[in-house]
């Protein structure tokens, strides 16, 4: 089992303190988000908040995430980070596996990538992205990044991207892992046909559980039941150390916590802390509490785990 935890709406001048925590604690990773703007108003409900509404404001700072990467890790050696999710389908795909291998040469190809399709309408709207192709194009996105890394001569016809061609320098030693995202079966048959993991968000045990033997199934229907494959959540019922040994015995491999939240280290507020994805940014916690629960978390969870 491997630990980390997102930085989303995080203050960017604690970024290299809270990585170099991270590394001294024997966490595995950082998760950064893709946010690229913030529409005043939008037009279809959050899927991850009871009401449907945004749970942060646009005074939260969001980083361009592969700036973020590079800026942590030309301060740390062994720390590994994540984009989670990347908005594929409005970005584009050859312009992303260069940030991509960019970012694997400045780490020491010490980064996994997340895609997801997003949710918010106008995000397509205002790339000038067709939403409705978003699931076809992430297909191909994905396929499009893979060539790409192999540094060889590499050519593309899909459907919705074309290039002849064209080879890449810097790339990874080895290949970067990429996960996909998404509850639908749709999503769930991407990630185990065309991924090397797939990545959620806050899931109970129960529902964790479901998922990962629905993944199981599909990629097994794919011939790729043997290959390694990574399972990327939160779970928000995990509150002990046996919890997380169950989540590694169901096949979650990389498990995100918020420790400064951790019902390990400090004491639930009215015994929901962690279950309601919202709780995870309405506090503001300083600094130093901040360092202080990831090295403790690291002392008190991740060295017993190991």
């Amino acid at each position: 089992m491997r630990f980390g935890f997102h930085l989303f709406a995080t203050d960017p001048a604690e970024l290299h303190p809270l990585a170099l925590a991270c590394e001294q604690s024997g966490w595995d990773h950082l998760a950064l988000a893709d946010a690229p703007f913030y529409p005043e108003h939008v037009s279809a409900p959050y899927p991850h908040t009871p009401d449907g509404k945004r749970f942060w404001d646009h005074t939260l700072p969001t980083l361009e995430p592969w700036l973020a990467i590079a800026h942590m890790a030309a301060v740390t050696e062994r720390l590994r980070f994540m984009t989670a999710i990347l908005r594929m389908p409005i970005r584009k795909p050859l312009l992303e596996a260069k940030s991509l291998c960019s970012a694997a040469a400045l780490s020491g190809d010490r980064i996994a990538v997340g895609l997801g399709l997003g949710w918010m309408p106008e995000e397509y709207r205002f790339t000038n992205e067709e939403q409705k192709t978003r699931g076809a194009r992430m297909t191909e996105a994905i396929q499009i990044l893979k060539l790409c890394m192999t540094g060889e001569f590499v050519e593309f016809h899909g459907e919705h991207y074309d290039f002849d061609r064209l080879s890449m320098c810097p790339v990874p030693e080895t290949p970067i892992p990429i996960y996909a995202g998404g509850h639908a079966d749709a999503a769930l048959r991407r990630a185990a046909r065309y991924c090397d993991g797939w990545i959620g968000l806050t899931h109970p045990f129960a529902e964790a559980k479901a998922i990962i033997d629905r993944l199981t199934e599909l990629r097994r229907e794919y011939g790729r039941e043997r290959e390694p494959f990574d399972i990327v959540i939160q779970c928000t019922d995990a509150t002990t150390l046996d919890d997380f040994r169950r989540l590694e015995d169901i096949g979650v491999t990389h498990n995100w916590v918020v420790p400064w939240h951790s019902p390990l280290l400090y004491q639930p507020k009215g015994g929901e802390l962690g279950m309601d994805i919202s709780v995870m940014f309405d506090e503001h916690p300083s600094l130093d509490r901040k360092i202080d629960a990831i090295h403790r978390f690291g002392d008190e969870v991740i060295a017993k785990l190991a």
